[in-house]
């Protein structure tokens, strides 16, 4: 492992891309970093990050910003509870002493997993900890040629295992890096470059062929249908009303228009719109009430009364534009 490990090494330093939280070791910049990649491509996640730190270029600037302010901030990134959490962890972390160094620490924070804890303790504090994300899941498994349930715990923790042990003897922030690089720009899922690779002749995959079977697809869930059944203003001019979300299953907390969730097993015949959220497919069925029966219907509820411009401040989420457009 450890020539492995040099090859790849010597690899990162010579092909890494330059990417802004990489030009210092700020915890703040590489957390935020991390938080964004979660579930965005490396390409697409750049201006959002310039954006949001210009915005907030301090960990005590997001930590004494409104919700609303974090919100808009990330609108497009999409799943907003990844910047609910953030502005909860940023408002903890303002009041320590110091940014934790360690990752068993992190990971009571609100947002932080497994790998968010990991990546940020050793990227930036240099913790000799390995992580595993898509990328390290895919590199792993194929280099090792290990077929194996990866969602599952047990196997999981082989993957952990195995990524631990490649941050030894070398700078974990590097090495972790290393990997993700590898696993993000070279061993790509559909059509790796292997020849550009530096595990070309080690990897256990290749030797056996089965690069393109690895790593094992997990089954995807059936979507649930859901019908919403959503209320807005009658008269187009006026200001809208929105209610803080405790009725449907997504975009929890959330400012949404007035409504009703349920759960159907077919498509309805008639719908105003179909928006697609995680696990879910929505269809829309907008009704038109007037400002006394939209405060009637809200009235169990915690609401506030907006301008339409403000919509995007207090809920970024395109479904309630495109409701608004309809």
């Amino acid at each position: 492992m450890t020539r492995d490990k040099k090859k790849l090494h010597t690899w990162y330093l010579e092909n890494k891309r330059p990417l802004p939280w990489r030009e210092n070791k700020n915890p703040y910049f590489i957390w935020i970093s991390e938080t964004m990649l979660q579930q965005t491509t490396t390409k697409a996640v750049i201006p959002f990050f310039n954006r949001f730190i210009k915005k907030f270029p301090t960990l005590k600037s997001l930590a004494n910003a409104t919700t609303e302010e974090v919100i808009e901030a990330w609108a497009g990134l999409g799943y907003y509870s990844r910047a609910r959490n953030l502005h909860k962890a940023a408002i903890i972390l303002n009041q320590k002493k110091q940014f934790p160094t360690d990752y068993q620490e992190l990971i009571q924070l609100p947002g932080f997993g497994p790998y968010t804890s990991r990546s940020v303790s050793s990227i930036a504090f240099e913790q000799p900890v390995g992580v595993i994300d898509g990328n390290v899941i895919r590199l792993l498994t194929r280099k090792h040629n290990l077929p194996i349930e990866w969602w599952k715990t047990k196997e999981r923790k082989i993957l952990q295992d195995l990524s631990d042990k490649y941050v030894i003897g070398f700078k974990s922030s590097e090495i972790n890096q290393a990997l993700m690089e590898l696993g993000a720009t070279i061993c790509t899922p559909k059509k790796p470059s292997c020849l550009l690779c530096p595990w070309l002749k080690s990897c256990d995959a290749n030797k056996n062929n089965t690069i393109q079977s690895l790593p094992l697809k997990k089954a995807k869930a059936a979507k649930k249908l859901l019908l919403w059944k959503v209320y807005k203003p009658k008269n187009s001019t006026s200001k809208l009303i929105l209610v803080r979300n405790n009725y449907a299953p997504f975009l929890k907390k959330q400012w949404l228009f007035p409504g009703s969730v349920k759960e159907i097993k077919t498509r309805p015949k008639s719908y105003d719109c179909l928006h697609h959220i995680t696990k879910y497919d929505i269809y829309v069925q907008i009704k038109s009430k007037t400002r006394k029966e939209l405060e009637t219907i809200s009235k169990k509820s915690e609401i506030i009364v907006i301008d339409k411009n403000e919509i995007k401040k207090f809920s970024p989420s395109s479904v309630l534009q495109k409701i608004l457009d309809h």
